[in-house]
């Protein structure tokens, strides 16, 4: 094998290394995967996203996608607006809120 040949593996090879611990920073940050059960009190959901848009209303909490009306733990999920939830359980109503408040503009606008 060539000296050149050699070199160019290994300055691949340590590029692989290197640039293996840098994050995507076009990629949304995931939360750890924390599933809603009966169980789950309203204060560990943590809301990631949502979609508000003519047609649907969606939001991401704790990774999972929930749309009005579903069950999330021991509340059901009552208003979605941009940036923010609202939840029914047999204690109250409780609103989860994104933390990047700049984040709630529209899109395309």
């Amino acid at each position: 094998m060539s000296e050149r040949l050699r070199l160019l593996l290994v300055v691949a090879a340590l590029g692989g290394l290197v640039g293996a611990g840098v994050p995507d920073p076009t990629r949304p940050a995931i939360a750890p995967r924390v599933v809603a059960s009966e169980a789950a009190p309203v204060a560990a959901l943590v809301l990631q996203s949502t979609l508000v848009s003519p047609s649907q209303r969606s939001a991401i909490i704790n990774g999972q996608r929930y749309r009005l009306g579903d069950a999330v733990g021991d509340a059901r999920l009552e208003a979605i607006g941009p940036g923010w939830v609202r939840l029914r359980s047999p204690t109250g109503s409780t609103e989860l809120r994104l933390s990047f408040t700049n984040s709630t503009r529209p899109v395309n606008r």
